[in-house]
């Protein structure tokens, strides 16, 4: 298939500019968790034109934005238009993750559905299933085992990577959420989602560090975008005796998709040692012409059908298959005569005679007469018995390199049990560091899966406000759609919009970060770089800081970031 693109697109016409001039509503009305412009009503009806707005915006259509109060150039690279670019994300998902191979995983457990369960999460939490509560999508009782899968999330890291909103709309106004904990629960079937039944529900006690009671529990409704209020959870101190002691875990295996594919990489080099291996043909046993058939003598091309031409005397037997054949055929000189493989590869084929405008096709089989027969089947035994010697040896071979590799998978096997032992050890050292009576249980039940978060509602930082433009390493600005701010001290992750500049308020007193993500790449402004802005009415360029880093885990990326 041919796809045209457009890499250098020509410059926009100035009726298209025009057309695009309605920019009044960028800053009308902004605070930190608006919606950016161009998802606004007012947007298309609205005449009168802020001048900061026009100069950023019919810039940027002309892909060139004008000096900024750094007095540097700028230009956009990219050829999708910003209309194009808005569409795809709106677009996505309400869930949906920025980095492509960074998530919080989830930890599988096996539940006997008739039976029930009590889990105990590698954080302390504890997960009561009650026998019989699962059911289908029509509601009907589930038997057997179910897969339940469950995960937490505790920081910014894990509220970014797992691109679950953190915003919650009331009455018409943005709020932030600072999490005191978060949940995802889900469950399944053979490859079938199965719900909790109607009346019954699901014991959650979720380990925090956050003791307040001004927290309440939230259901992320992913079909309208929002969170939906469920009200209040129920604190209770864990301690490090009685009846709220949290047991240790057995810790999740990690590195799981790793293990999978390497094993997949071991399977690949035993068989493509084993393709390599030599390979001969079994030689055809010879047949002896029978007296009540009909035969044809016909020059064999050595070349096309060496399986035949290493025989002398061989002729073609008729087959049975050719109901309609006559003897006359023989009173005909024909003036060419062709062979090709037949319907049973290796045993007969199809021969095809012609003479002017008259063919005749026929199914033969080889065979021999007399002494020509005797010499076959004497080069027969002899290639017949070189035959199965090759075949013995690579058969030993074959066992050889099976050896080979089930010692490797159980090498392999016997190192990721260690690397298991490790971190369950890892697992239960750092939880014995733990100050359990700092730690409480947010309790709460569950009737649906889904996503469940013990929260309080917060405005956005105050401080200094920025209006910026961000900008990568050669000065051209990034074509991101989400950006995030980091407040250390608030364990929240307060999220803006990039409508095509950003505006921010952020604590000077506070350590702060700024994320977003272009094209899979993450990008981020240090805390030394927040030290140098006082805030303005103009717009300023904000260089941010292409992370080169690949991470491989969730953890990876806190410790790059210190969180």
């Amino acid at each position: 298939m041919k796809r045209k693109i457009n890499i250098n697109r020509p410059e926009i016409s100035s009726d298209e500019i025009a057309k695009r001039k309605d920019f009044n509503t960028v800053f009308k009305h902004h605070t930190g968790a608006n919606k950016p412009f161009f998802k606004k009503p007012l947007f298309l009806s609205s005449i009168a034109v802020t001048v900061a707005a026009i100069i950023v915006s019919v810039a940027v259509l002309n892909k060139k934005l004008q000096p900024t109060s750094y007095e540097s150039s700028v230009t956009i690279e990219n050829s999708a238009t910003l209309d194009e670019f808005y569409k795809k994300e709106q677009a996505k998902p309400c869930i949906a993750p920025p980095l492509k191979d960074v998530n919080v995983k989830y930890t599988t457990y096996t539940v006997n559905a008739e039976k029930g369960a009590t889990l105990d999460f590698k954080t302390g939490s504890l997960l009561t299933i009650p026998k019989n509560v699962f059911a289908d999508e029509k509601g009907n009782p589930v038997k057997g085992d179910v897969e339940l899968r469950y995960r937490e999330f505790h920081d910014p890291v894990d509220f970014f990577v797992s691109g679950i909103p953190m915003t919650y709309d009331s009455g018409g106004t943005k709020y932030q959420f600072e999490s005191s904990g978060m949940m995802e629960m889900l469950a399944s079937q053979d490859g079938k989602p199965v719900t909790i039944a109607k009346g019954k529900s699901i014991d959650v006690k979720l380990a925090s560090d956050q003791k307040g009671d001004e927290y309440n529990l939230y259901k992320l409704d992913t079909l309208h975008n929002n969170w939906s209020c469920l009200g209040k959870d129920k604190v209770v101190a864990k301690t490090n005796n009685g009846a709220n002691a949290a047991p240790v875990s057995v810790s999740e295996v990690r590195d799981l998709d790793t293990m999978r594919s390497s094993k997949q990489e071991i399977l690949k080099e035993k068989e493509k040692k084993i393709a390599a291996l030599p390979k001969v043909a079994e030689p055809r046993k010879p047949v002896e012409a029978r007296k009540d058939k009909h035969t044809f003598d016909i020059a064999v091309d050595a070349n096309e059908f060496p399986e035949l031409a290493v025989y002398k005397g061989v002729w073609f037997e008729v087959g049975d298959e050719n109901k309609n054949f006559s003897t006359s055929s023989y009173d005909i000189v024909w003036d060419d005569a062709s062979l090709k493989e037949g319907t049973k590869k290796g045993e007969n084929y199809l021969l095809t005679l012609s003479k002017g405008s008259k063919v005749l096709k026929l199914i033969v089989y080889p065979v021999f007469e007399g002494k020509n027969y005797v010499s076959a089947q004497k080069d027969y035994e002899k290639k017949f018995e070189k035959y199965t010697a090759t075949i013995e040896k690579r058969k030993a071979e074959e066992k050889r390199i099976e050896e080979e590799y089930q010692a490797r998978l159980l090498a392999y096997k016997k190192e990721q049990e260690e690397l298991e032992r490790k971190a369950k050890q890892k697992d239960a050292d750092q939880f014995k560091l733990m100050n359990t009576q700092e730690k409480v249980y947010r309790v709460f039940t569950v009737s649906n899966f889904g996503v469940y978060n013990s929260d309080c509602p917060h405005n956005y930082p105050q401080g200094v406000l920025c209006t910026a433009n961000l900008i990568n390493d050669k000065n051209v600005p990034l074509m991101c759609y989400d950006v995030y701010l980091v407040d250390k001290a608030r364990n929240g992750l307060f999220t803006y919009y990039k409508n095509p500049v950003t505006q921010f308020s952020f604590n000077p007193e506070s350590t702060n970060m700024l994320w977003t993500v272009e094209d899979g790449v993450l990008y981020y402004l240090k805390p030394e770089q927040f030290k140098d802005m006082k805030g303005s009415n103009g717009m300023s360029n904000l260089k941010m800081n292409r992370v080169e880093q690949k991470f491989a885990t969730v953890e990876e990326m806190k410790s790059f970031f210190n969180i």
